[in-house]
C-alpha cells in the first residue's frame, strides 16, 4: 500500500508522530462507512467493493499503529532504503546493548522480579527515545539517514519488546 495512500485512507497527515487515539478515531469513522450492515441490501458489486475498501482501511490502520512500518514507508517514500533485509550491519555499542539486554533476560526470568521490571523499563525507555529522534529526524528534519539509523534500532527494539511480552505473559518461546 503505497504512503500516502495509507494516511490519506485514515485522513492523517504524512508524519511520523501520530497520535494512538487519532489513528483509531479515524479508522473508527472510516471503516463506519463501509460497514456490512450499510451494504446488506445493495447489490453484489457495491458489497464487494465495501469489502475492498474496508481491508484498505483495516491495512492502513495496522501500517499506521506500528511505529516501524509508518517510520519505513515515509523513509521510502522520501527515496531511502531502509535495507531492512539486506543490510544487517549496526553499530558495536548497540549491539553490546543487545547483548547486555538479553544477558540481563536470561537472569531475570521473572517478570514478577524488580531486574526484570528494570529491563522492561529500560527498552520502554530505549523505545521512547528512539520514536523521538524518528519523530525529530522524519517530521522536523527530514534527515533521513538519522531517521534510518534509528527506525533499524527500533526494528530490534521492538523484537525484544514482544519477546519480554511474551515472557510477562507466559508465552514464552525459545529466546
Amino acid at each position: 500500500m503505497a504512503q500516502n495512500n495509507v494516511f490519506s485512507i485514515l485522513g492523517l497527515p504524512a508524519r511520523f508522530a501520530l497520535d494512538e487515539a487519532q489513528i483509531e478515531e479515524n479508522w473508527r469513522r472510516a471503516i463506519a462507512l463501509v460497514h456490512p450492515d450499510r451494504f446488506a441490501g445493495r447489490s453484489a458489486a457495491e458489497r464487494r467493493v465495501a469489502e475492498q475498501w474496508s481491508g484498505r482501511i483495516n491495512e492502513a490502520r495496522e501500517a499506521l499503529s506500528d511505529p516501524v512500518r509508518r517510520a519505513q514507508l515515509l523513509i521510502a517514500a522520501a527515496g531511502v532504503d531502509v535495507g531492512a533485509e539486506s543490510d544487517t550491519r549496526m553499530p558495536a555499542d548497540f549491539l553490546m546493548q543487545q547483548m547486555s539486554w538479553r544477558e540481563a533476560l536470561e537472569d531475570a526470568r521473572d517478570p514478577k522480579s524488580p531486574a526484570f521490571e528494570g529491563l522492561c523499563g529500560e527498552v520502554d525507555g530505549e523505545r521512547s527515545r528512539l520514536m523521538s529522534v524518528l519523530a525529530e529526524a522524519i517530521d522536523r528534519d527530514q534527515d533521513w539517514p538519522r531517521a534510518r539509523d534509528a527506525v533499524r534500532r527500533l526494528m530490534f527494539v521492538e523484537k525484544f519488546r514482544r519477546e519480554l511480552l511474551a515472557v510477562e505473559h507466559g508465552a514464552e518461546k525459545d529466546i
